[in-house]
């Protein structure tokens, strides 16, 4: 029975042999080529995909996102900051950095430990005159306690780059909020222009038509000529391919707020029009009360000086390498053996052991390792302190672009007012003269171009605006607009 349970065993053992070889083969450390691209012109094809990678990119609607009803800005920004993955991945490293945070805390408590070496041990050993067989079961359980009573600020920095880090990431993750409301901003406002330049692309189209119509009627009283009515009919033409583009760039827009949402870009979402939206009369402040904010309350601003303070703490860390450590330790444990030697009678004991220890460790000289580190941790914080004043450079500039763009798009919208209500009176104006016989249809149709290009003009100059009050309020770090 016995020999058939080990002949099994190594039956066992060799398969498991086989197959274990089968798969090293496999291995990149032994066939790196089998996880790379075929060859050159070829594509790589995984031999399994990930289980559930794929399937998270199911055409589904979240929870909070009503299809069929129609949303307003404040009810996508809402959509967003629950969907959108940026902010989850973000929310995610705060939560990163905080764990870390509560790692970096960890040297200022007592370690605790407990090990057992366990197990059978035969040695040679010699005798005079002969030589000694040792066999002996043994075990050697044992706690241990070790507490760093100094350590010249290392806990102290370390734990300060820890925290500093977190606050960076916190701030990061504000920043990124406010990035997903811009960002849904400006996607809301594009796809309102689009929806709207497609009902200014219908009515383009109908005025097209009207002068068509109204051609047609003085070439069949012989007042007008054949070209005349092929010009009518050439803008007639044009008319449908405009509408036709304005409709694909509503796909086009509708695709960008999807992205912004994070959602699916198949998803029916219907948003208030243009002409829903209040246009803002001017900001509550100067431009230079703007850059103060910005500089004060900008998050990424924050977040960078957070990495700069970090950048300190680990400079001081490195300078703190160069000082010992006193660590208190004391250990307790038990060397249980039961051995045999070939002469003498077979010994069991069990013998207590225990020590308290206070230590101090001082590295005298790490070839010049601690000196390259303390130069490299003074440089990373020069890093830090550039990009922190690059960065507040930028800020100054977001603020300062976006409240003049603000300025002149105020501007332009009230310059495109005027310009709709002069093309609708001019066109009107022409539309009538035509029909009486006193302005041609070169006439017509230029007031008919002029008015469609002053509806256009109109509605972007309008997303223009709205886009810019909202930059106004993202360049200055604010969460709502000024």
């Amino acid at each position: 029975m016995t020999k058939s349970l080990s002949l099994l065993a190594a039956l066992v053992l060799a398969c498991a042999g086989v197959a274990g070889c089968a798969s090293l083969a496999n291995q990149p450390e032994l066939n790196p080529d089998k996880w790379a691209p075929p060859s050159v012109e070829q594509q790589w094809r995984p031999a399994l995909a990930p289980v559930g990678i794929f399937s998270m990119t199911a055409q589904t609607a979240p929870p909070d996102l009503k299809l069929g009803e129609e949303y307003d800005l404040a009810g996508l920004i809402d959509v967003a900051l629950r969907n959108n993955p940026q902010t989850r991945a973000s929310w995610e490293s705060s939560r990163a950095a905080a764990a870390s945070y509560g790692a970096a805390k960890a040297p200022y408590y007592p370690q605790a430990s407990f090990e057992s070496d366990n197990g059978y041990e035969r040695s040679m050993f010699e005798l005079v005159g002969t030589t000694g067989v040792l066999k002996q079961w043994e075990a050697q359980p044992a706690a241990s306690l070790t507490y760093t009573l100094l350590d010249f600020g290392r806990r102290r920095a370390d734990s300060d780059a820890a925290r500093n880090r977190l606050i960076a990431a916190n701030f990061q993750f504000n920043r990124l909020i406010q990035t997903v409301v811009f960002n849904t901003q400006t996607a809301f406002y594009a796809l309102d222009a689009a929806q709207a330049a497609v009902i200014a692309a219908q009515q383009n189209l109908e005025l097209a038509e009207t002068d068509y119509q109204a051609v047609e009627q003085r070439v069949n009283l012989g007042l007008a000529t054949a070209p005349e009515l092929l010009l009518s009919k050439e803008r007639v033409a044009q008319s449908r391919f405009d509408l036709a583009n304005a409709k694909l760039l509503v796909h086009d827009a509708q695709a960008q707020l999807s992205v912004a949402l994070g959602v699916p870009a198949n998803l029916p979402i219907e948003i208030q029009g243009l002409a829903n939206q209040r246009i803002p009369e001017s900001l509550n402040a100067a431009v230079d009360q703007f850059i103060a904010d910005a500089r004060r309350v900008r998050p990424d601003l924050a977040a960078q000086a957070a990495n700069y303070h970090a950048s300190e703490a680990e400079l001081d860390e490195a300078e703190a390498q160069f000082y010992p450590t006193v660590e208190l330790s004391g250990e307790y444990g038990e060397n249980v053996w039961n051995f045999t030697l070939h002469s003498p009678p077979t010994v069991q004991n069990a013998i207590p052991q225990y020590s308290a220890l206070l230590t101090l460790k001082w590295d005298i000289f790490t070839g010049f390792r601690r000196l390259n580190d303390v130069r490299s941790a003074r440089a990373s914080r020069e890093v830090a302190r550039a990009e922190l004043h690059a960065l507040e450079i930028d800020a100054i500039a977001d603020v300062w672009r976006a409240y003049s763009e603000f300025e002149s798009s105020r501007s332009k919208y009230d310059f495109a007012d005027s310009l709709m209500a002069a093309s609708q009176e001019s066109y009107d104006a022409n539309l009538e003269t035509y029909r009486t016989g006193l302005s041609t249809i070169v006439e017509l149709l230029t007031a008919e171009r002029d008015l469609a290009n002053a509806r256009y003009t109109l509605i972007q100059s309008k997303a223009e605006l709205l886009t810019a009050y909202a930059a106004v309020a993202y360049a200055a770090g604010a969460t709502r607009a000024p």
